[in-house]
């Protein structure tokens, strides 16, 4: 980093000085001496002014009255602020011999100050250089090393360029930095698991204690994962030896349903004993019947018949055939009228 040097346009001993001759001395003293005694007479005045107000008040046996006690009050702020004033006018006369000089004396401060800090930056700049110079060398003696692990800036030490180091201690730290970092690696080789990603790790933060610490974070992981396939593994054989436990039974459920379906309908066609359904498909035959049960029974019988291709229409059963005429024609529908003989069961 370059640091610049301001340079300096005059020398600091052929600045100019302000002086103030005897004349102009003579001048301003008369006249501060003039308003000194000004001043001086009128603070007086001003004290004066206040023991004339104030003197009554020191008797215990005045009584104040308001209206002039305001009026004291104002003489008394007046002379205040008079003997304010004349110090301020007192003051101003005598600093005013000095303020050519003061700000003359401060600009040859600042320039001294200038001079200071171009010193300051003509040695940090000179500083930077051989600093520089240093880093240059150390760079060429790391290049003979023949080590591409880490770059140098990794292993680099600030205070190998100090001028108060010498080479030789930089060389032998920089050469114990790299059989350092070869003795690491080594015994991360020496690791049967997860070597290899602890070098890796390693050659990131060069720090062998934390490169440790993350083996056995590794092999933590590892048998987390272990641990969590074997029970996934386990899970899913449950679910499928569940999931084939319950198609086995919803297959046996629907055989027997089946089962139960062809029981009724051999019974209801009063098939000869020894002839199912299934024998007799091949022959359709009418049959009618009443079915009694609940609503969700019923609708489930109809599902099954519909299922197994068979047809039916829904009936009315009534009290007479005049009642089956009179209901025909209410609804539109044409007369298709039956009678019902409700057979007993054998």
């Amino acid at each position: 980093m370059s640091t610049e040097v301001m340079p300096m346009e005059l020398a600091i001993s052929e600045m100019e000085i302000s002086t103030i001759s005897e004349q102009e001395l003579e001048t301003t003293f008369q006249r501060v001496i003039a308003s000194h005694k000004d001043a001086i007479m009128s603070i007086k005045q001003s004290m004066d002014d206040v023991d004339t107000v104030y003197k009554k008040y020191r008797d215990p046996n005045y009584i104040p009255i308001e209206e002039v006690a305001k009026k004291d009050r104002a003489a008394l702020n007046k002379a205040k602020d008079n003997i304010a004033s004349q110090f301020k006018t007192l003051k101003e006369a005598y600093e005013r011999p000095l303020e050519n000089i003061e700000l003359n004396i401060k600009q040859i401060c600042n320039a001294i100050k200038n001079a200071s800090a171009n010193v300051d930056s003509a040695v940090k700049a000179y500083e930077e250089k051989q600093k520089a110079a240093k880093r240059k060398d150390i760079k060429s003696y790391f290049a003979t090393k023949n080590f591409d692990l880490v770059p140098l800036d990794r292993i680099f030490d600030p205070r190998w360029t100090n001028k108060t180091k010498p080479m030789k201690e930089v060389r032998d730290e920089l050469d114990e930095k790299i059989s350092a970092i070869y003795r690491d690696v080594e015994v991360l080789e020496k690791i049967p698991e997860h070597g290899m990603a602890a070098k890796a790790f390693y050659l990131d933060c060069l720090d062998i204690g934390a490169s440790l610490r993350q083996i056995e974070t590794l092999k933590a992981n590892a048998e987390r994962l272990i641990r969590e396939q074997a029970e996934r593994e386990a899970r899913k054989a449950q679910e499928q030896v569940a999931a084939n436990d319950k198609a086995e039974r919803n297959e046996k459920v629907a055989a027997f349903k089946q089962e139960s379906v062809s029981d009724i309908i051999d019974q209801a066609l009063d098939l000869p004993e020894g002839e199912t359904a299934a024998q007799a498909k091949s022959e359709v035959i009418t049959c009618t019947l009443t079915f009694s049960g609940t609503k969700e029974q019923l609708l489930k019988l109809r599902q099954i018949m519909t299922e197994m291709g068979i047809p039916y229409r829904k009936a009315l059963v009534l009290e007479s055939y005049d009642d089956a005429k009179q209901i025909a024609s209410s609804k539109g529908i044409a007369e298709d009228i039956h009678s019902l003989l409700y057979v007993p069961a054998a």
